[in-house]
């Protein structure tokens, strides 16, 4: 078995109770005392739906492909610290909407230290309705809010009914990302805070054109299907920009995503446009 599916295999299995370092080290024939990006896999068994484990696995993959040495952490349980000494990235996978509260209930306290570590250049990205935890706040259905860290300037609100359908946008660098979209939550940006992108198809935040936030390195996206997968060159922004904050450098000097190691993405992507614009 290679090492590409061995680590693979290990991200796939849903082991409750066991916190897990998985690394790529060895495929890139590293010695283990190499310093590595640090990715901190957030409460897998919790935030596990619209294919967010398949996004670890293109993290993985992708920084394979570009040389980048990584060591990913599961971190299993509500109770277990969050190690921010350690991490460089910290990944929150899309959840259902009512595991939320319960996992602001444990990161509020710690807010100001995510702050710290954001402001370090450190990343931060949520999918989906964990954006709830990187928001202002979060409005149920019923009116009553909650709040939450504020790490982006934007309010979500439950909606009275789910909307699903493809989702295309195009980020400020012109970089172009499709998937789908299980929209759950209407997002409101404050004054000043800038989207993750521009919609050319779909629903977006909330119908205005706009879709997910970004801050620095804080990142939400409504972007399913997983994103990751589909837009291999979105994972590489994500590696790159948090491997230049915390000084880690690719095996080959240079932080690159040869076409040849994603060639099945270009097509699919392609075709995903395609699609869309039959729609459109």
């Amino acid at each position: 078995m290679s090492s590409d599916f061995r680590i693979y295999n290990e991200i796939r299995k849903n082991t409750k109770g066991h916190e897990s370092v998985l690394s790529n080290l060895d495929g890139l024939g590293l010695d283990d005392n190499t310093r590595a990006l640090h990715i901190l896999w957030m409460y897998p068994d919790v935030l596990n739906v619209f294919g967010g484990r398949g996004d670890l696995m293109a993290l993985m993959r992708v920084s394979t492909a570009m040389g980048v040495p990584v060591r990913m952490r599961r971190l299993d349980h509500l109770s277990d610290e969050i190690p921010l000494d350690w991490a460089d990235l910290i990944y929150y996978a899309s959840g259902d909407l009512t595991c939320m509260e319960d996992i602001l209930r444990v990161t509020m306290p710690r807010k100001d230290e995510l702050k710290a570590f954001a402001r370090k250049g450190k990343m931060i990205v949520a999918v989906s309705s964990s954006g709830v935890i990187l928001a202002d706040r979060f409005i149920r259905k019923d009116g009553t809010s909650v709040e939450a860290t504020g790490l982006l300037g934007m309010t979500m609100t439950e909606r009275e009914k789910v909307h699903g359908d493809d989702l295309w946008i195009r980020t400020e660098s012109g970089m172009e990302i499709t998937g789908n979209q299980i929209q759950l939550l209407d997002v409101s940006l404050s004054e000043g805070q800038e989207p993750l992108g521009t919609v050319l198809y779909g629903h977006g935040n909330d119908g205005n054109g706009m879709e997910g936030a970004r801050t620095g390195n804080v990142i939400y996206t409504g972007c399913v299907g997983p994103a990751l997968v589909r837009n291999p060159w979105f994972a590489a922004d994500l590696i790159r920009n948090a491997a230049e904050a915390s000084g880690v450098s690719p095996a080959c000097g240079e932080f690159l995503l040869p076409d040849e190691a994603i060639e099945q993405e270009l097509l699919s992507s392609e075709e995903a446009r395609a699609f869309i614009r039959q729609k459109m």
